[in-house]
């Protein structure tokens, strides 16, 4: 009966687990890569600013940017403490992946096109906030 109920409470745990190593959001990596609009569009970049300069089409873009690459390690360890704590861990641990998700900062990027969608220039700008 005692195995039971620890087994009710491990499994009732892991919203921290589960926030740290969602990896929801844009990589700078995946958009260096684009060399069209629709790769942008398909990564998850928003265009908000469309103008002419010099004859060419210029837009700017923008993402919520992903977690750092170490997330998986910090679900592990959260799982770790989890079970540590026979799930006490979870009122701290959620509410600080809580506020890591609150404070990612935006990738914004800058493209001028050639001829139609194909990207002539790219400049990318990582962590503003707005």
């Amino acid at each position: 009966m005692r195995g039971f109920f620890v087994l009710v409470a491990l499994s009732l745990t892991s919203c921290s687990v589960y926030k740290a190593s969602s990896n929801d959001g844009v990589s700078i990596f995946d958009i260096e890569q684009c060399k069209t609009k629709y790769c942008l569009l398909f990564h998850g970049m928003q265009l908000i600013k469309t103008e002419e300069i010099n004859g060419k089409r210029v837009e700017v873009y923008r993402a919520v940017a992903r977690k750092s690459e170490s997330n998986y390690m910090r679900a592990v360890g959260h799982g770790v403490l989890d079970v540590a704590t026979l799930g006490i861990w979870e009122v701290a641990g959620t509410p600080i992946e809580n506020s890591i998700d609150n404070n990612r900062g935006y990738i914004i990027a800058k493209v001028t096109y050639s001829h139609g969608d194909d990207i002539e220039n790219m400049e990318i700008y990582n962590g503003a906030t707005k």
